[in-house]
């Protein structure tokens, strides 16, 4: 049997430019040879993380589609915010987003369409989104520990540069500092020209687990922006005092 983390890399492969996979593909990819690429293919296809879709070539599999459904019916993260969520989007007329952070991606993993919303916002759900822009993602790099902005100035200097950040620790640390003391992180065009997005930090305990946001269009009404700053805030520490109770005890 071949080794269970090889396996499942072969999963992280796929993406928007690469939709279908094929042996070769996975051998030239991971840097293993044809013989073990087409055991991670058939361990994979016997337990439905993939199928064929054509003689040779791969696409992720049914199984997926039921591992998604659970995490959308089961993640105490959208379990606590989902109706917080909808009652933010209607209070302030934005698309609401709920988004996780894992490596150096965001994800949205919950959305809520709002009638002052952009007609489309690149945070879908399921995408994930670069690190270093965007108020949602801000939110969330701002409040990382100092070990780990470390890690990110001494391996993602490129990126930092590219996206306007230090690549310094240091100066990266005071610039995330001066975020930090803002609470709410406001950007305006920087995903999406035609959005203003707001966006404050979820935390579980001590931990760090993602943000919720508010995006407007630049068409909206010119509501008060400390208006929704404040529901926002409000919103957040909701979502996070839910976390902090039984989920029977959640009201």
């Amino acid at each position: 049997m071949a080794k269970t983390a090889n396996v499942l890399q072969v999963l992280l492969l796929f993406t928007d430019r690469r939709q279908q996979l094929g042996a070769l593909d996975i051998a030239r990819l991971l840097k293993v040879s044809r013989a073990s690429a087409y055991r991670y293919l058939a361990e994979l296809e016997q337990a439905a993380l993939v199928e064929a879709a054509s003689p040779g070539r791969y696409v992720l599999g049914p199984a997926i589609v039921e591992l998604d459904r659970q995490i959308r019916v089961h993640d105490p993260l959208i379990a606590a915010a989902s109706e917080i969520l909808r009652t933010l989007s209607e209070r302030t007329g934005g698309t609401t987003l709920l988004a996780r952070w894992h490596g150096r991606k965001v994800i949205c993993v919950d959305q809520v369409p709002g009638r002052f919303g952009p007609g489309s916002v690149s945070y879908e759900r399921g995408r994930a989104m670069p690190f270093y822009r965007g108020a949602t993602s801000t939110a969330i790099l701002a409040h990382l520990d100092r070990d780990a902005i470390r890690r990110l100035a001494a391996e993602d200097g490129p990126a930092l540069r590219k996206a306007g950040l230090p690549s310094a620790a240091d100066a990266l640390w005071e610039r995330l500092g001066r975020w930090r003391n803002l609470g709410v992180i406001r950007t305006e065009g920087a995903v999406d020209a035609d959005a203003i997005g707001w966006a404050m930090p979820i935390h579980q305990g001590g931990r760090l687990l993602g943000s919720m946001s508010v995006v407007l269009s630049r068409e909206a009404p010119d509501l008060a922006q400390q208006r929704i700053a404040d529901a926002l805030r409000r919103a957040s520490l909701r979502v996070e005092g839910r976390l902090e109770r039984p989920a029977g005890l959640r009201a």
